[in-house]
């Protein structure tokens, strides 16, 4: 039993395992480091090594079952893989101490069999995976008719993994994008301050890029802009606060423009018209001023100085007076850490968002000068990011690093791919091969640019 009176429980003492919170969650946090050891094969540093290397030299679907004759042992080789590659970044994952009853074990069971299918490019683990994913769904449909059942952090973690899954192996782009917003519909019924234990915390700090990346596609609002929950979850556990965290404060505040832009264009009296499009390029306007204090709080630390190496011989070019093939970009940008890459990305690509919403409001631009220095500032942006795209080639960031790509990816192409030919190519290139698994493996990426 956990003692609500301590900082730790001593059951999770003896376990040696992180206490993960209030007894009501049942949760506890593993760390990742002695899970990992726990299922690292003797021969390699990649777990299911082993596994691949026998199912190479098996004969018929299936066959892996000659290796692993109890289903625990493919479970464990699959939930390892799956973290080794899938949660690098920190090492830690969610889980509930009945292991055998919850859904949300039942979930991420479905996702480590489906993502060591699709990795391996083996049709039937997948399938299996595939599988358990509908099971578990039924499981998961049958447990939010009961009430109070959205309360539960097992239902939770289980529409976590459910996202998860949508991300990796849908083709339509609205798959992944209803489960955010049933995720962050979850999140609204349990309040801010049900999330402030580590568990919960966790899962609003892994899902709110993809809350807020599904508001702004849909012009949907989101409460996650609401100064409730850009404090309270954080009350009890300030040293997760960091440069990150306060720039996704700032995206979640994006939303919103477009909300109302819809709703304003609808209006029909000009002198409304006028004046709510004087308001909300006000409001774009100060969400720009928020970045722009951001970027200068970033640039002002010096642990966050990157250096410039030469482009490969991948970049894209162009034809120079003389003839010559020139790459576009003739250096490329090395960060101190995947970290500090996920954050400047996500930043250039919030820039180029408000940037082009701004222009796009025909109120701010009469001056001509003024609406060429906003372009140029969209496009410098965007050639950051291209140029910040082989950092995350070159790392072991595992899938996350592919995931915080895809939208200063999509917003690079509106910057400078539609406009450039051969930039809009090598984008376009870089999120097949991170839809196909050449760099991680979100198969949604594929229909990005589709999206409007």
């Amino acid at each position: 039993m956990q003692d609500l009176k301590k900082p730790q429980c001593g059951q999770c003492t003896k376990s040696q395992l992180a206490c993960g919170g209030p007894l009501d969650l049942a949760f506890v946090v593993y760390d990742g480091a002695h899970s990992r050891d726990e299922h690292k094969p003797s021969t390699s540093n990649d777990p299911g090594t082993s596994l691949v290397k026998h199912k190479k030299e098996a004969s018929r679907p299936g066959s892996f079952e000659a290796v692993f004759s109890l289903p625990q042992a493919r479970d464990e080789v699959f939930t390892a893989f799956t973290r080794h590659h899938l949660l690098p970044e920190n090492g830690h994952i969610v889980v509930p101490r009945d292991a055998g009853g919850s859904i949300t074990t039942r979930c991420f069971q479905a996702l480590s069999y489906t993502y060591f299918g699709v990795k391996h490019h083996d049709q039937y683990i997948t399938q299996d995976g595939l599988a358990k994913y509908g099971r578990a769904l039924g499981v998961l449909n049958g447990t939010l008719a009961k009430p109070q059942a959205a309360h539960s952090f097992d239902v939770l973690g289980s529409v976590t993994i459910m996202a998860i899954i949508e991300f990796l192996v849908s083709n339509h782009e609205d798959g992944w994008m209803n489960h955010a917003r049933g995720l962050e519909r979850l999140f609204e019924i349990r309040g801010a301050r049900r999330m402030m234990s580590l568990p919960c915390l966790m899962i609003l700090e892994q899902t709110r890029p993809a809350i807020i990346f599904a508001a702004i596609v849909l012009h949907k609002s989101t409460i996650l802009a609401s100064p409730g929950w850009k404090t309270l979850p954080w009350s009890l556990h300030p040293e997760h606060i960091d440069d990150r965290k306060k720039l996704f404060d700032i995206l979640s505040d994006c939303p919103d423009l477009f909300v109302t832009r819809d709703r304003v264009s609808k209006f029909v009296d000009g002198s409304q018209i006028i004046n709510a499009m004087q308001n909300l390029a006000t409001k774009a306007r100060s969400i720009l001023h928020d970045l722009e204090l951001w970027g200068q709080d970033w640039d002002s630390d010096v642990s966050h100085l990157c250096v410039e190496l030469p482009s490969p011989s991948s970049t894209p070019t162009f034809l120079d007076p003389t003839g010559h093939e020139v790459p576009i970009w003739s250096t490329i940008l090395q960060y101190k850490s995947v970290h500090d890459h996920n954050a400047l990305t996500v930043y250039n690509g919030a820039l180029i968002l408000v940037l082009q919403f701004i222009l796009s409001l025909d109120i701010a631009t009469d001056q001509h000068d003024h609406a060429q220095r906003l372009q140029a500032r969209v496009h410098e942006a965007g050639i950051v990011i291209c140029r910040s795209v082989e950092y995350h080639y070159g790392r072991p960031s595992g899938e996350r690093g592919s995931f915080f790509l895809l939208f200063p990816l999509r917003m690079a192409y509106d910057a400078v791919g539609k406009s450039s030919p051969a930039i809009g190519a090598w984008l376009r290139g870089k999120l097949d091969e991170i839809a196909t698994g050449k760099r991680g493996t979100w198969k949604s990426a594929k229909t990005l640019l589709e999206i409007r």
